[in-house]
């Protein structure tokens, strides 16, 4: 077997702090294999993104040893990396929700251990976002999806404390919930290729992939990240009694074919809204609208089973 150039990058916080322990797990487990593996610790928020972007040049593969939140930052380091010279990226799930894993048939570590050593390499389209964060204009990417309205405050209400609590399976939907008690759907302008819509939305959501929130809920019917396209849905106000009679809709997708709610692809959507809204992408609030979101295909290779 060849040997590779492998960075391992984990979040020591993942999954209740068990980072550091399948680090030294998945470095030994190369070792034994004959594949030397670099390995290096996050030390705050976006620290993986720093780290993937400075040793890019130096590894053929750049691994996220951690949830989607540690995935997202080491793609945004690949991303800043000139396409020519970019790294694959590799997953080994450690976090909560791990839908990047899971959509690529990586839900266990062990498993996605030894895609790591054996695998194939896929190109996957990539979400381009131009938002605003701390009164400044700002680039972020994401691999799964990215959503304004409800979304973010989902996520908002689905704090570590929940998580560790509930577990996957059950924290969303507690998250989502508890969302609905506060929250008030936004006056929205949106634009895409091919038309507009305004007016009160509970959430616009812009979908590279089916499933988050842990594999649980179905957010974008039939998205594929390898089509070139996103899968849009404009859901419309709809009141906490409307969202809870609906909710098993929700976690299976079939509320995309509710009358309220509008479901098309298209490869770049704006997003304006009153109050500013926030902008969730890939299970993390990145920002606030007004953004512009885009596809750019086959941008990053992922390291998937052969």
């Amino acid at each position: 077997m060849a040997s590779k150039r492998i960075l391992l990058i984990a979040n020591p916080a993942s999954g209740q702090h068990r980072g550091e322990r399948r680090l030294n797990q998945a470095s030994e487990y190369l070792a034994s294999l004959g594949q030397v593996a670099t390995t290096a610790l996050t030390e705050s928020p976006g620290h993986a993104t720093r780290l993937a972007k400075a040793n890019a040049p130096n590894f053929e593969i750049i691994t996220a040893l951690g949830g989607d939140g540690t995935v997202n930052e080491v793609a945004n380091g690949l991303m800043a990396v000139e396409s020519s010279k970019r790294p694959a990226l590799a997953t080994l799930p450690v976090g909560t929700g791990n839908d990047i894993a899971l959509t690529f048939g990586l839900a266990h570590f062990e498993s996605a251990l030894d895609t790591l050593a054996n695998g194939n390499t896929r190109a996957l389209d990539v979400i381009r976002v131009h938002l605003i964060r701390n009164g400044k204009s700002i680039k972020r990417h994401a691999l799964l999806f990215v959503a304004a309205g409800f979304a973010a405050e989902v996520i908002r209400k689905t704090g570590p404390h929940v998580k560790r609590i509930f577990g996957r399976r059950f924290s969303y939907s507690v998250g989502l919930f508890r969302a609905l008690a506060g929250f008030s759907a936004p006056d929205f302008s949106v634009r895409w290729d091919g038309g507009e819509q305004s007016g009160r939305m509970f959430q616009v959501c812009a979908g590279n992939t089916e499933f988050a929130a842990g594999g649980v809920m179905r957010i974008s019917p039939g998205a594929r990240p390898d089509d070139g396209l996103l899968n849009i849905s404009l859901v419309n106000s709809l009141g906490r009694l409307q969202i809870i009679q609906r909710f098993s809709s929700i976690l299976s997708g079939r509320y995309v074919e509710d009358k309220r709610v509008d479901y098309f692809t298209g490869k770049r959507l704006k997003i304006d809204a009153l109050p500013t809204t926030e902008i969730q992408a890939d299970g993390d609030i990145i920002g606030t609208t007004p953004a512009t979101i885009e596809l750019l295909p086959n941008a990053l290779r992922l390291v998937t089973p052969e």
